[in-house]
């Protein structure tokens, strides 16, 4: 997905450079023109102001699209079914590191790497960012909706041990983090037209001994934990 923005980041900056080029060349020509003073040559087109606008706008655009195809990087497609991943969490005795997670996420454009950390608690919950693509995605092939998983916490929902006096564990940021996409998505109504966000978060699950669980949006976008 965030290489299909970068390919089209790569031909608009490539155009503007070739426009710039382009114009560039015609400046010369017109340098060289100058200076032979021969009334015998035929003076050479100048530079339309509109095309240098026209490639400027190319290679601030292009930008765009390298800086968005950075900040979709840790998005996945999310299929029709809404599965966003899967989970296994082991309780340890450790009263700092009481949870064991790793998570996998599930998606098609997943390379299935693993996510292993531990949290501190008998109960762990995750949230992340959904963006929804609108009328451009028809034109740069993007998917409908994407997913990023972005955060999991940990707490004591039962009383907290009393060994457990270091520093605890109550979050844990998968890698990318919080997307500045999403944040801009959110922020600004200038954005609207080309994509549309919305968060979502599961319930604190309370974990004992080791568990398994596949993770699903609903079509209602409440979290699906079984």
């Amino acid at each position: 997905m965030e290489s299909r923005l970068a390919v089209f980041g790569i031909a608009l900056f490539a155009a503007g450079i070739l426009l710039l080029a382009f114009l560039l060349r015609r400046v010369f020509k017109r340098i060289r023109y100058q200076e032979s003073g021969d009334p015998r040559l035929k003076p050479p087109r100048g530079v339309n102001i509109l095309l240098v606008i026209l490639a400027l706008i190319c290679i601030v655009l292009s930008q765009g699209f390298f800086w968005m195809s950075s900040q979709l990087e840790f998005f996945r497609p999310l299929n029709d079914d809404g599965n966003i991943g899967r989970l296994s969490v082991e309780r340890t005795a450790d009263p700092i590191r009481s949870l064991e997670i790793r998570y996998v996420p599930a998606s098609n454009d997943s390379v299935n790497i693993e996510n292993m950390f531990y949290l501190s608690g008998d109960s762990w919950r995750l949230s992340g960012e959904i963006i929804k693509f609108k009328l451009a995605r028809e034109y740069l092939r993007l998917p409908e909706r994407c997913y990023k998983t972005v955060e999991f916490d940990g707490r004591f929902i039962a009383q907290r041990s009393p060994s457990s006096t270091g520093e605890l564990f109550h979050s844990k940021q998968l890698e990318g983090g919080p997307s500045k996409a999403f944040e801009l998505f959110r922020d600004s109504e200038y954005f609207k037209w080309f994509a549309e966000v919305d968060s979502f978060s599961s319930d604190f699950v309370t974990t004992e001994g080791t568990k398994g669980y596949e993770v699903a949006i609903k079509s209602d976008g409440k979290i699906e934990i079984r």
